[in-house]
């Protein structure tokens, strides 16, 4: 087995589903009952992030993507919101870690039958049917069932009857499943170093203009509900911030198409950069 193969097929599967169970762990029923107490707020980020996002990628995708597998790439990318990524950077903006965490935890759920829906939308609409990768629907939504919604269901159940044990688990998962997120990522890029350098000048304004978009969009989205300054901050990361490992997953994994890859890993080079910008933002956001 090449180094691609076992990273597309065991590696980034593997810690994607550690990461949904870290995210169990740390899950109580009471954290999902967020949901009716803060209805206006987790309503509005499901819209940004399940419905208006992959809207926009749609229109970005077909003004300024270069080809066919960088457009339905940045689809795939928007169909994956949130994720432990947002979640990092809303903790660090000291927004509504709550808020976030409680969208990320219902996404997760509703993302195993949209991103099988948005991925065969993007392939039609930008591929002809004879050069269109196949969309094993079903297998798709098995598999991220798998990854996902089990891992997530198994971390909530063991909290539940283990609740100290539980708490040390999440804290050592935290640290480690992060750093080995980002190892995977930059070695996926590695591994497509050459597709990602031949498109970065081409594709690197879709990528741009999808993230500070998005961004903006988490933003005007929360100030036109008048939501407080914490969940403003908070849907701007939800929105604005894609799950860059998930995306990895449908694309390399389930799809086994590391050209529709090159988006998300565009991507991962220059959403941190304007995230950790929106962090000084934020500062005078709450001050």
């Amino acid at each position: 087995m090449s180094l691609a193969d076992f990273l597309y097929t065991v590696a980034i599967p593997v810690a994607l589903a550690t990461v949904m169970l870290g995210m169990g762990l740390s899950l109580t029923l009471e954290d999902l009952k967020r949901v009716v107490i803060y209805p206006k707020a987790v309503g509005t980020g499901l819209l940004g992030q399940l419905i208006l996002l992959p809207l926009l990628a749609f229109v970005l995708a077909t003004m300024l993507a270069p080809n066919p597998a960088i457009a339905a790439g940045a689809i795939m990318l928007a169909a994956c919101p949130g994720g432990v990524t947002s979640n990092a950077y809303t903790f660090a903006a000291r927004a509504d870690v709550a808020l976030s965490v409680t969208l990320t935890a219902i996404e997760s759920i509703i993302t195993i039958f949209t991103i099988p829906l948005f991925a065969y939308l993007a392939l039609s609409v930008y591929f002809d049917q004879a050069t269109a990768p196949d969309v094993p629907a079903v297998g798709m939504i098995r598999q991220l069932a798998i990854i996902t919604a089990i891992p997530i269901t198994c971390g909530m159940v063991f909290r539940a009857f283990q609740p100290a044990l539980a708490a040390r688990l999440v804290e050592m998962l935290r640290k480690v499943t992060v750093y080995v997120l980002v190892f995977l990522i930059v070695m996926a890029a590695f591994a497509s170093w050459e597709d990602v350098v031949e498109n970065f000048a081409a594709a690197g304004f879709l990528v741009l203009a999808l993230n500070l978009l998005s961004m903006a969009m988490g933003y005007g989205l929360a100030r036109a509900t008048d939501l407080p300054v914490k969940q403003q901050i908070t849907l701007v990361y939800e929105v604005g911030v894609q799950n860059i490992s998930l995306a990895l997953l449908v694309t390399l994994t389930l799809l086994e198409n590391p050209l529709l890859a090159i988006t998300s890993l565009l991507y991962a080079v220059v959403m941190p950069i304007t995230a950790l910008v929106f962090l000084r933002v934020a500062s005078r956001m709450r001050a």
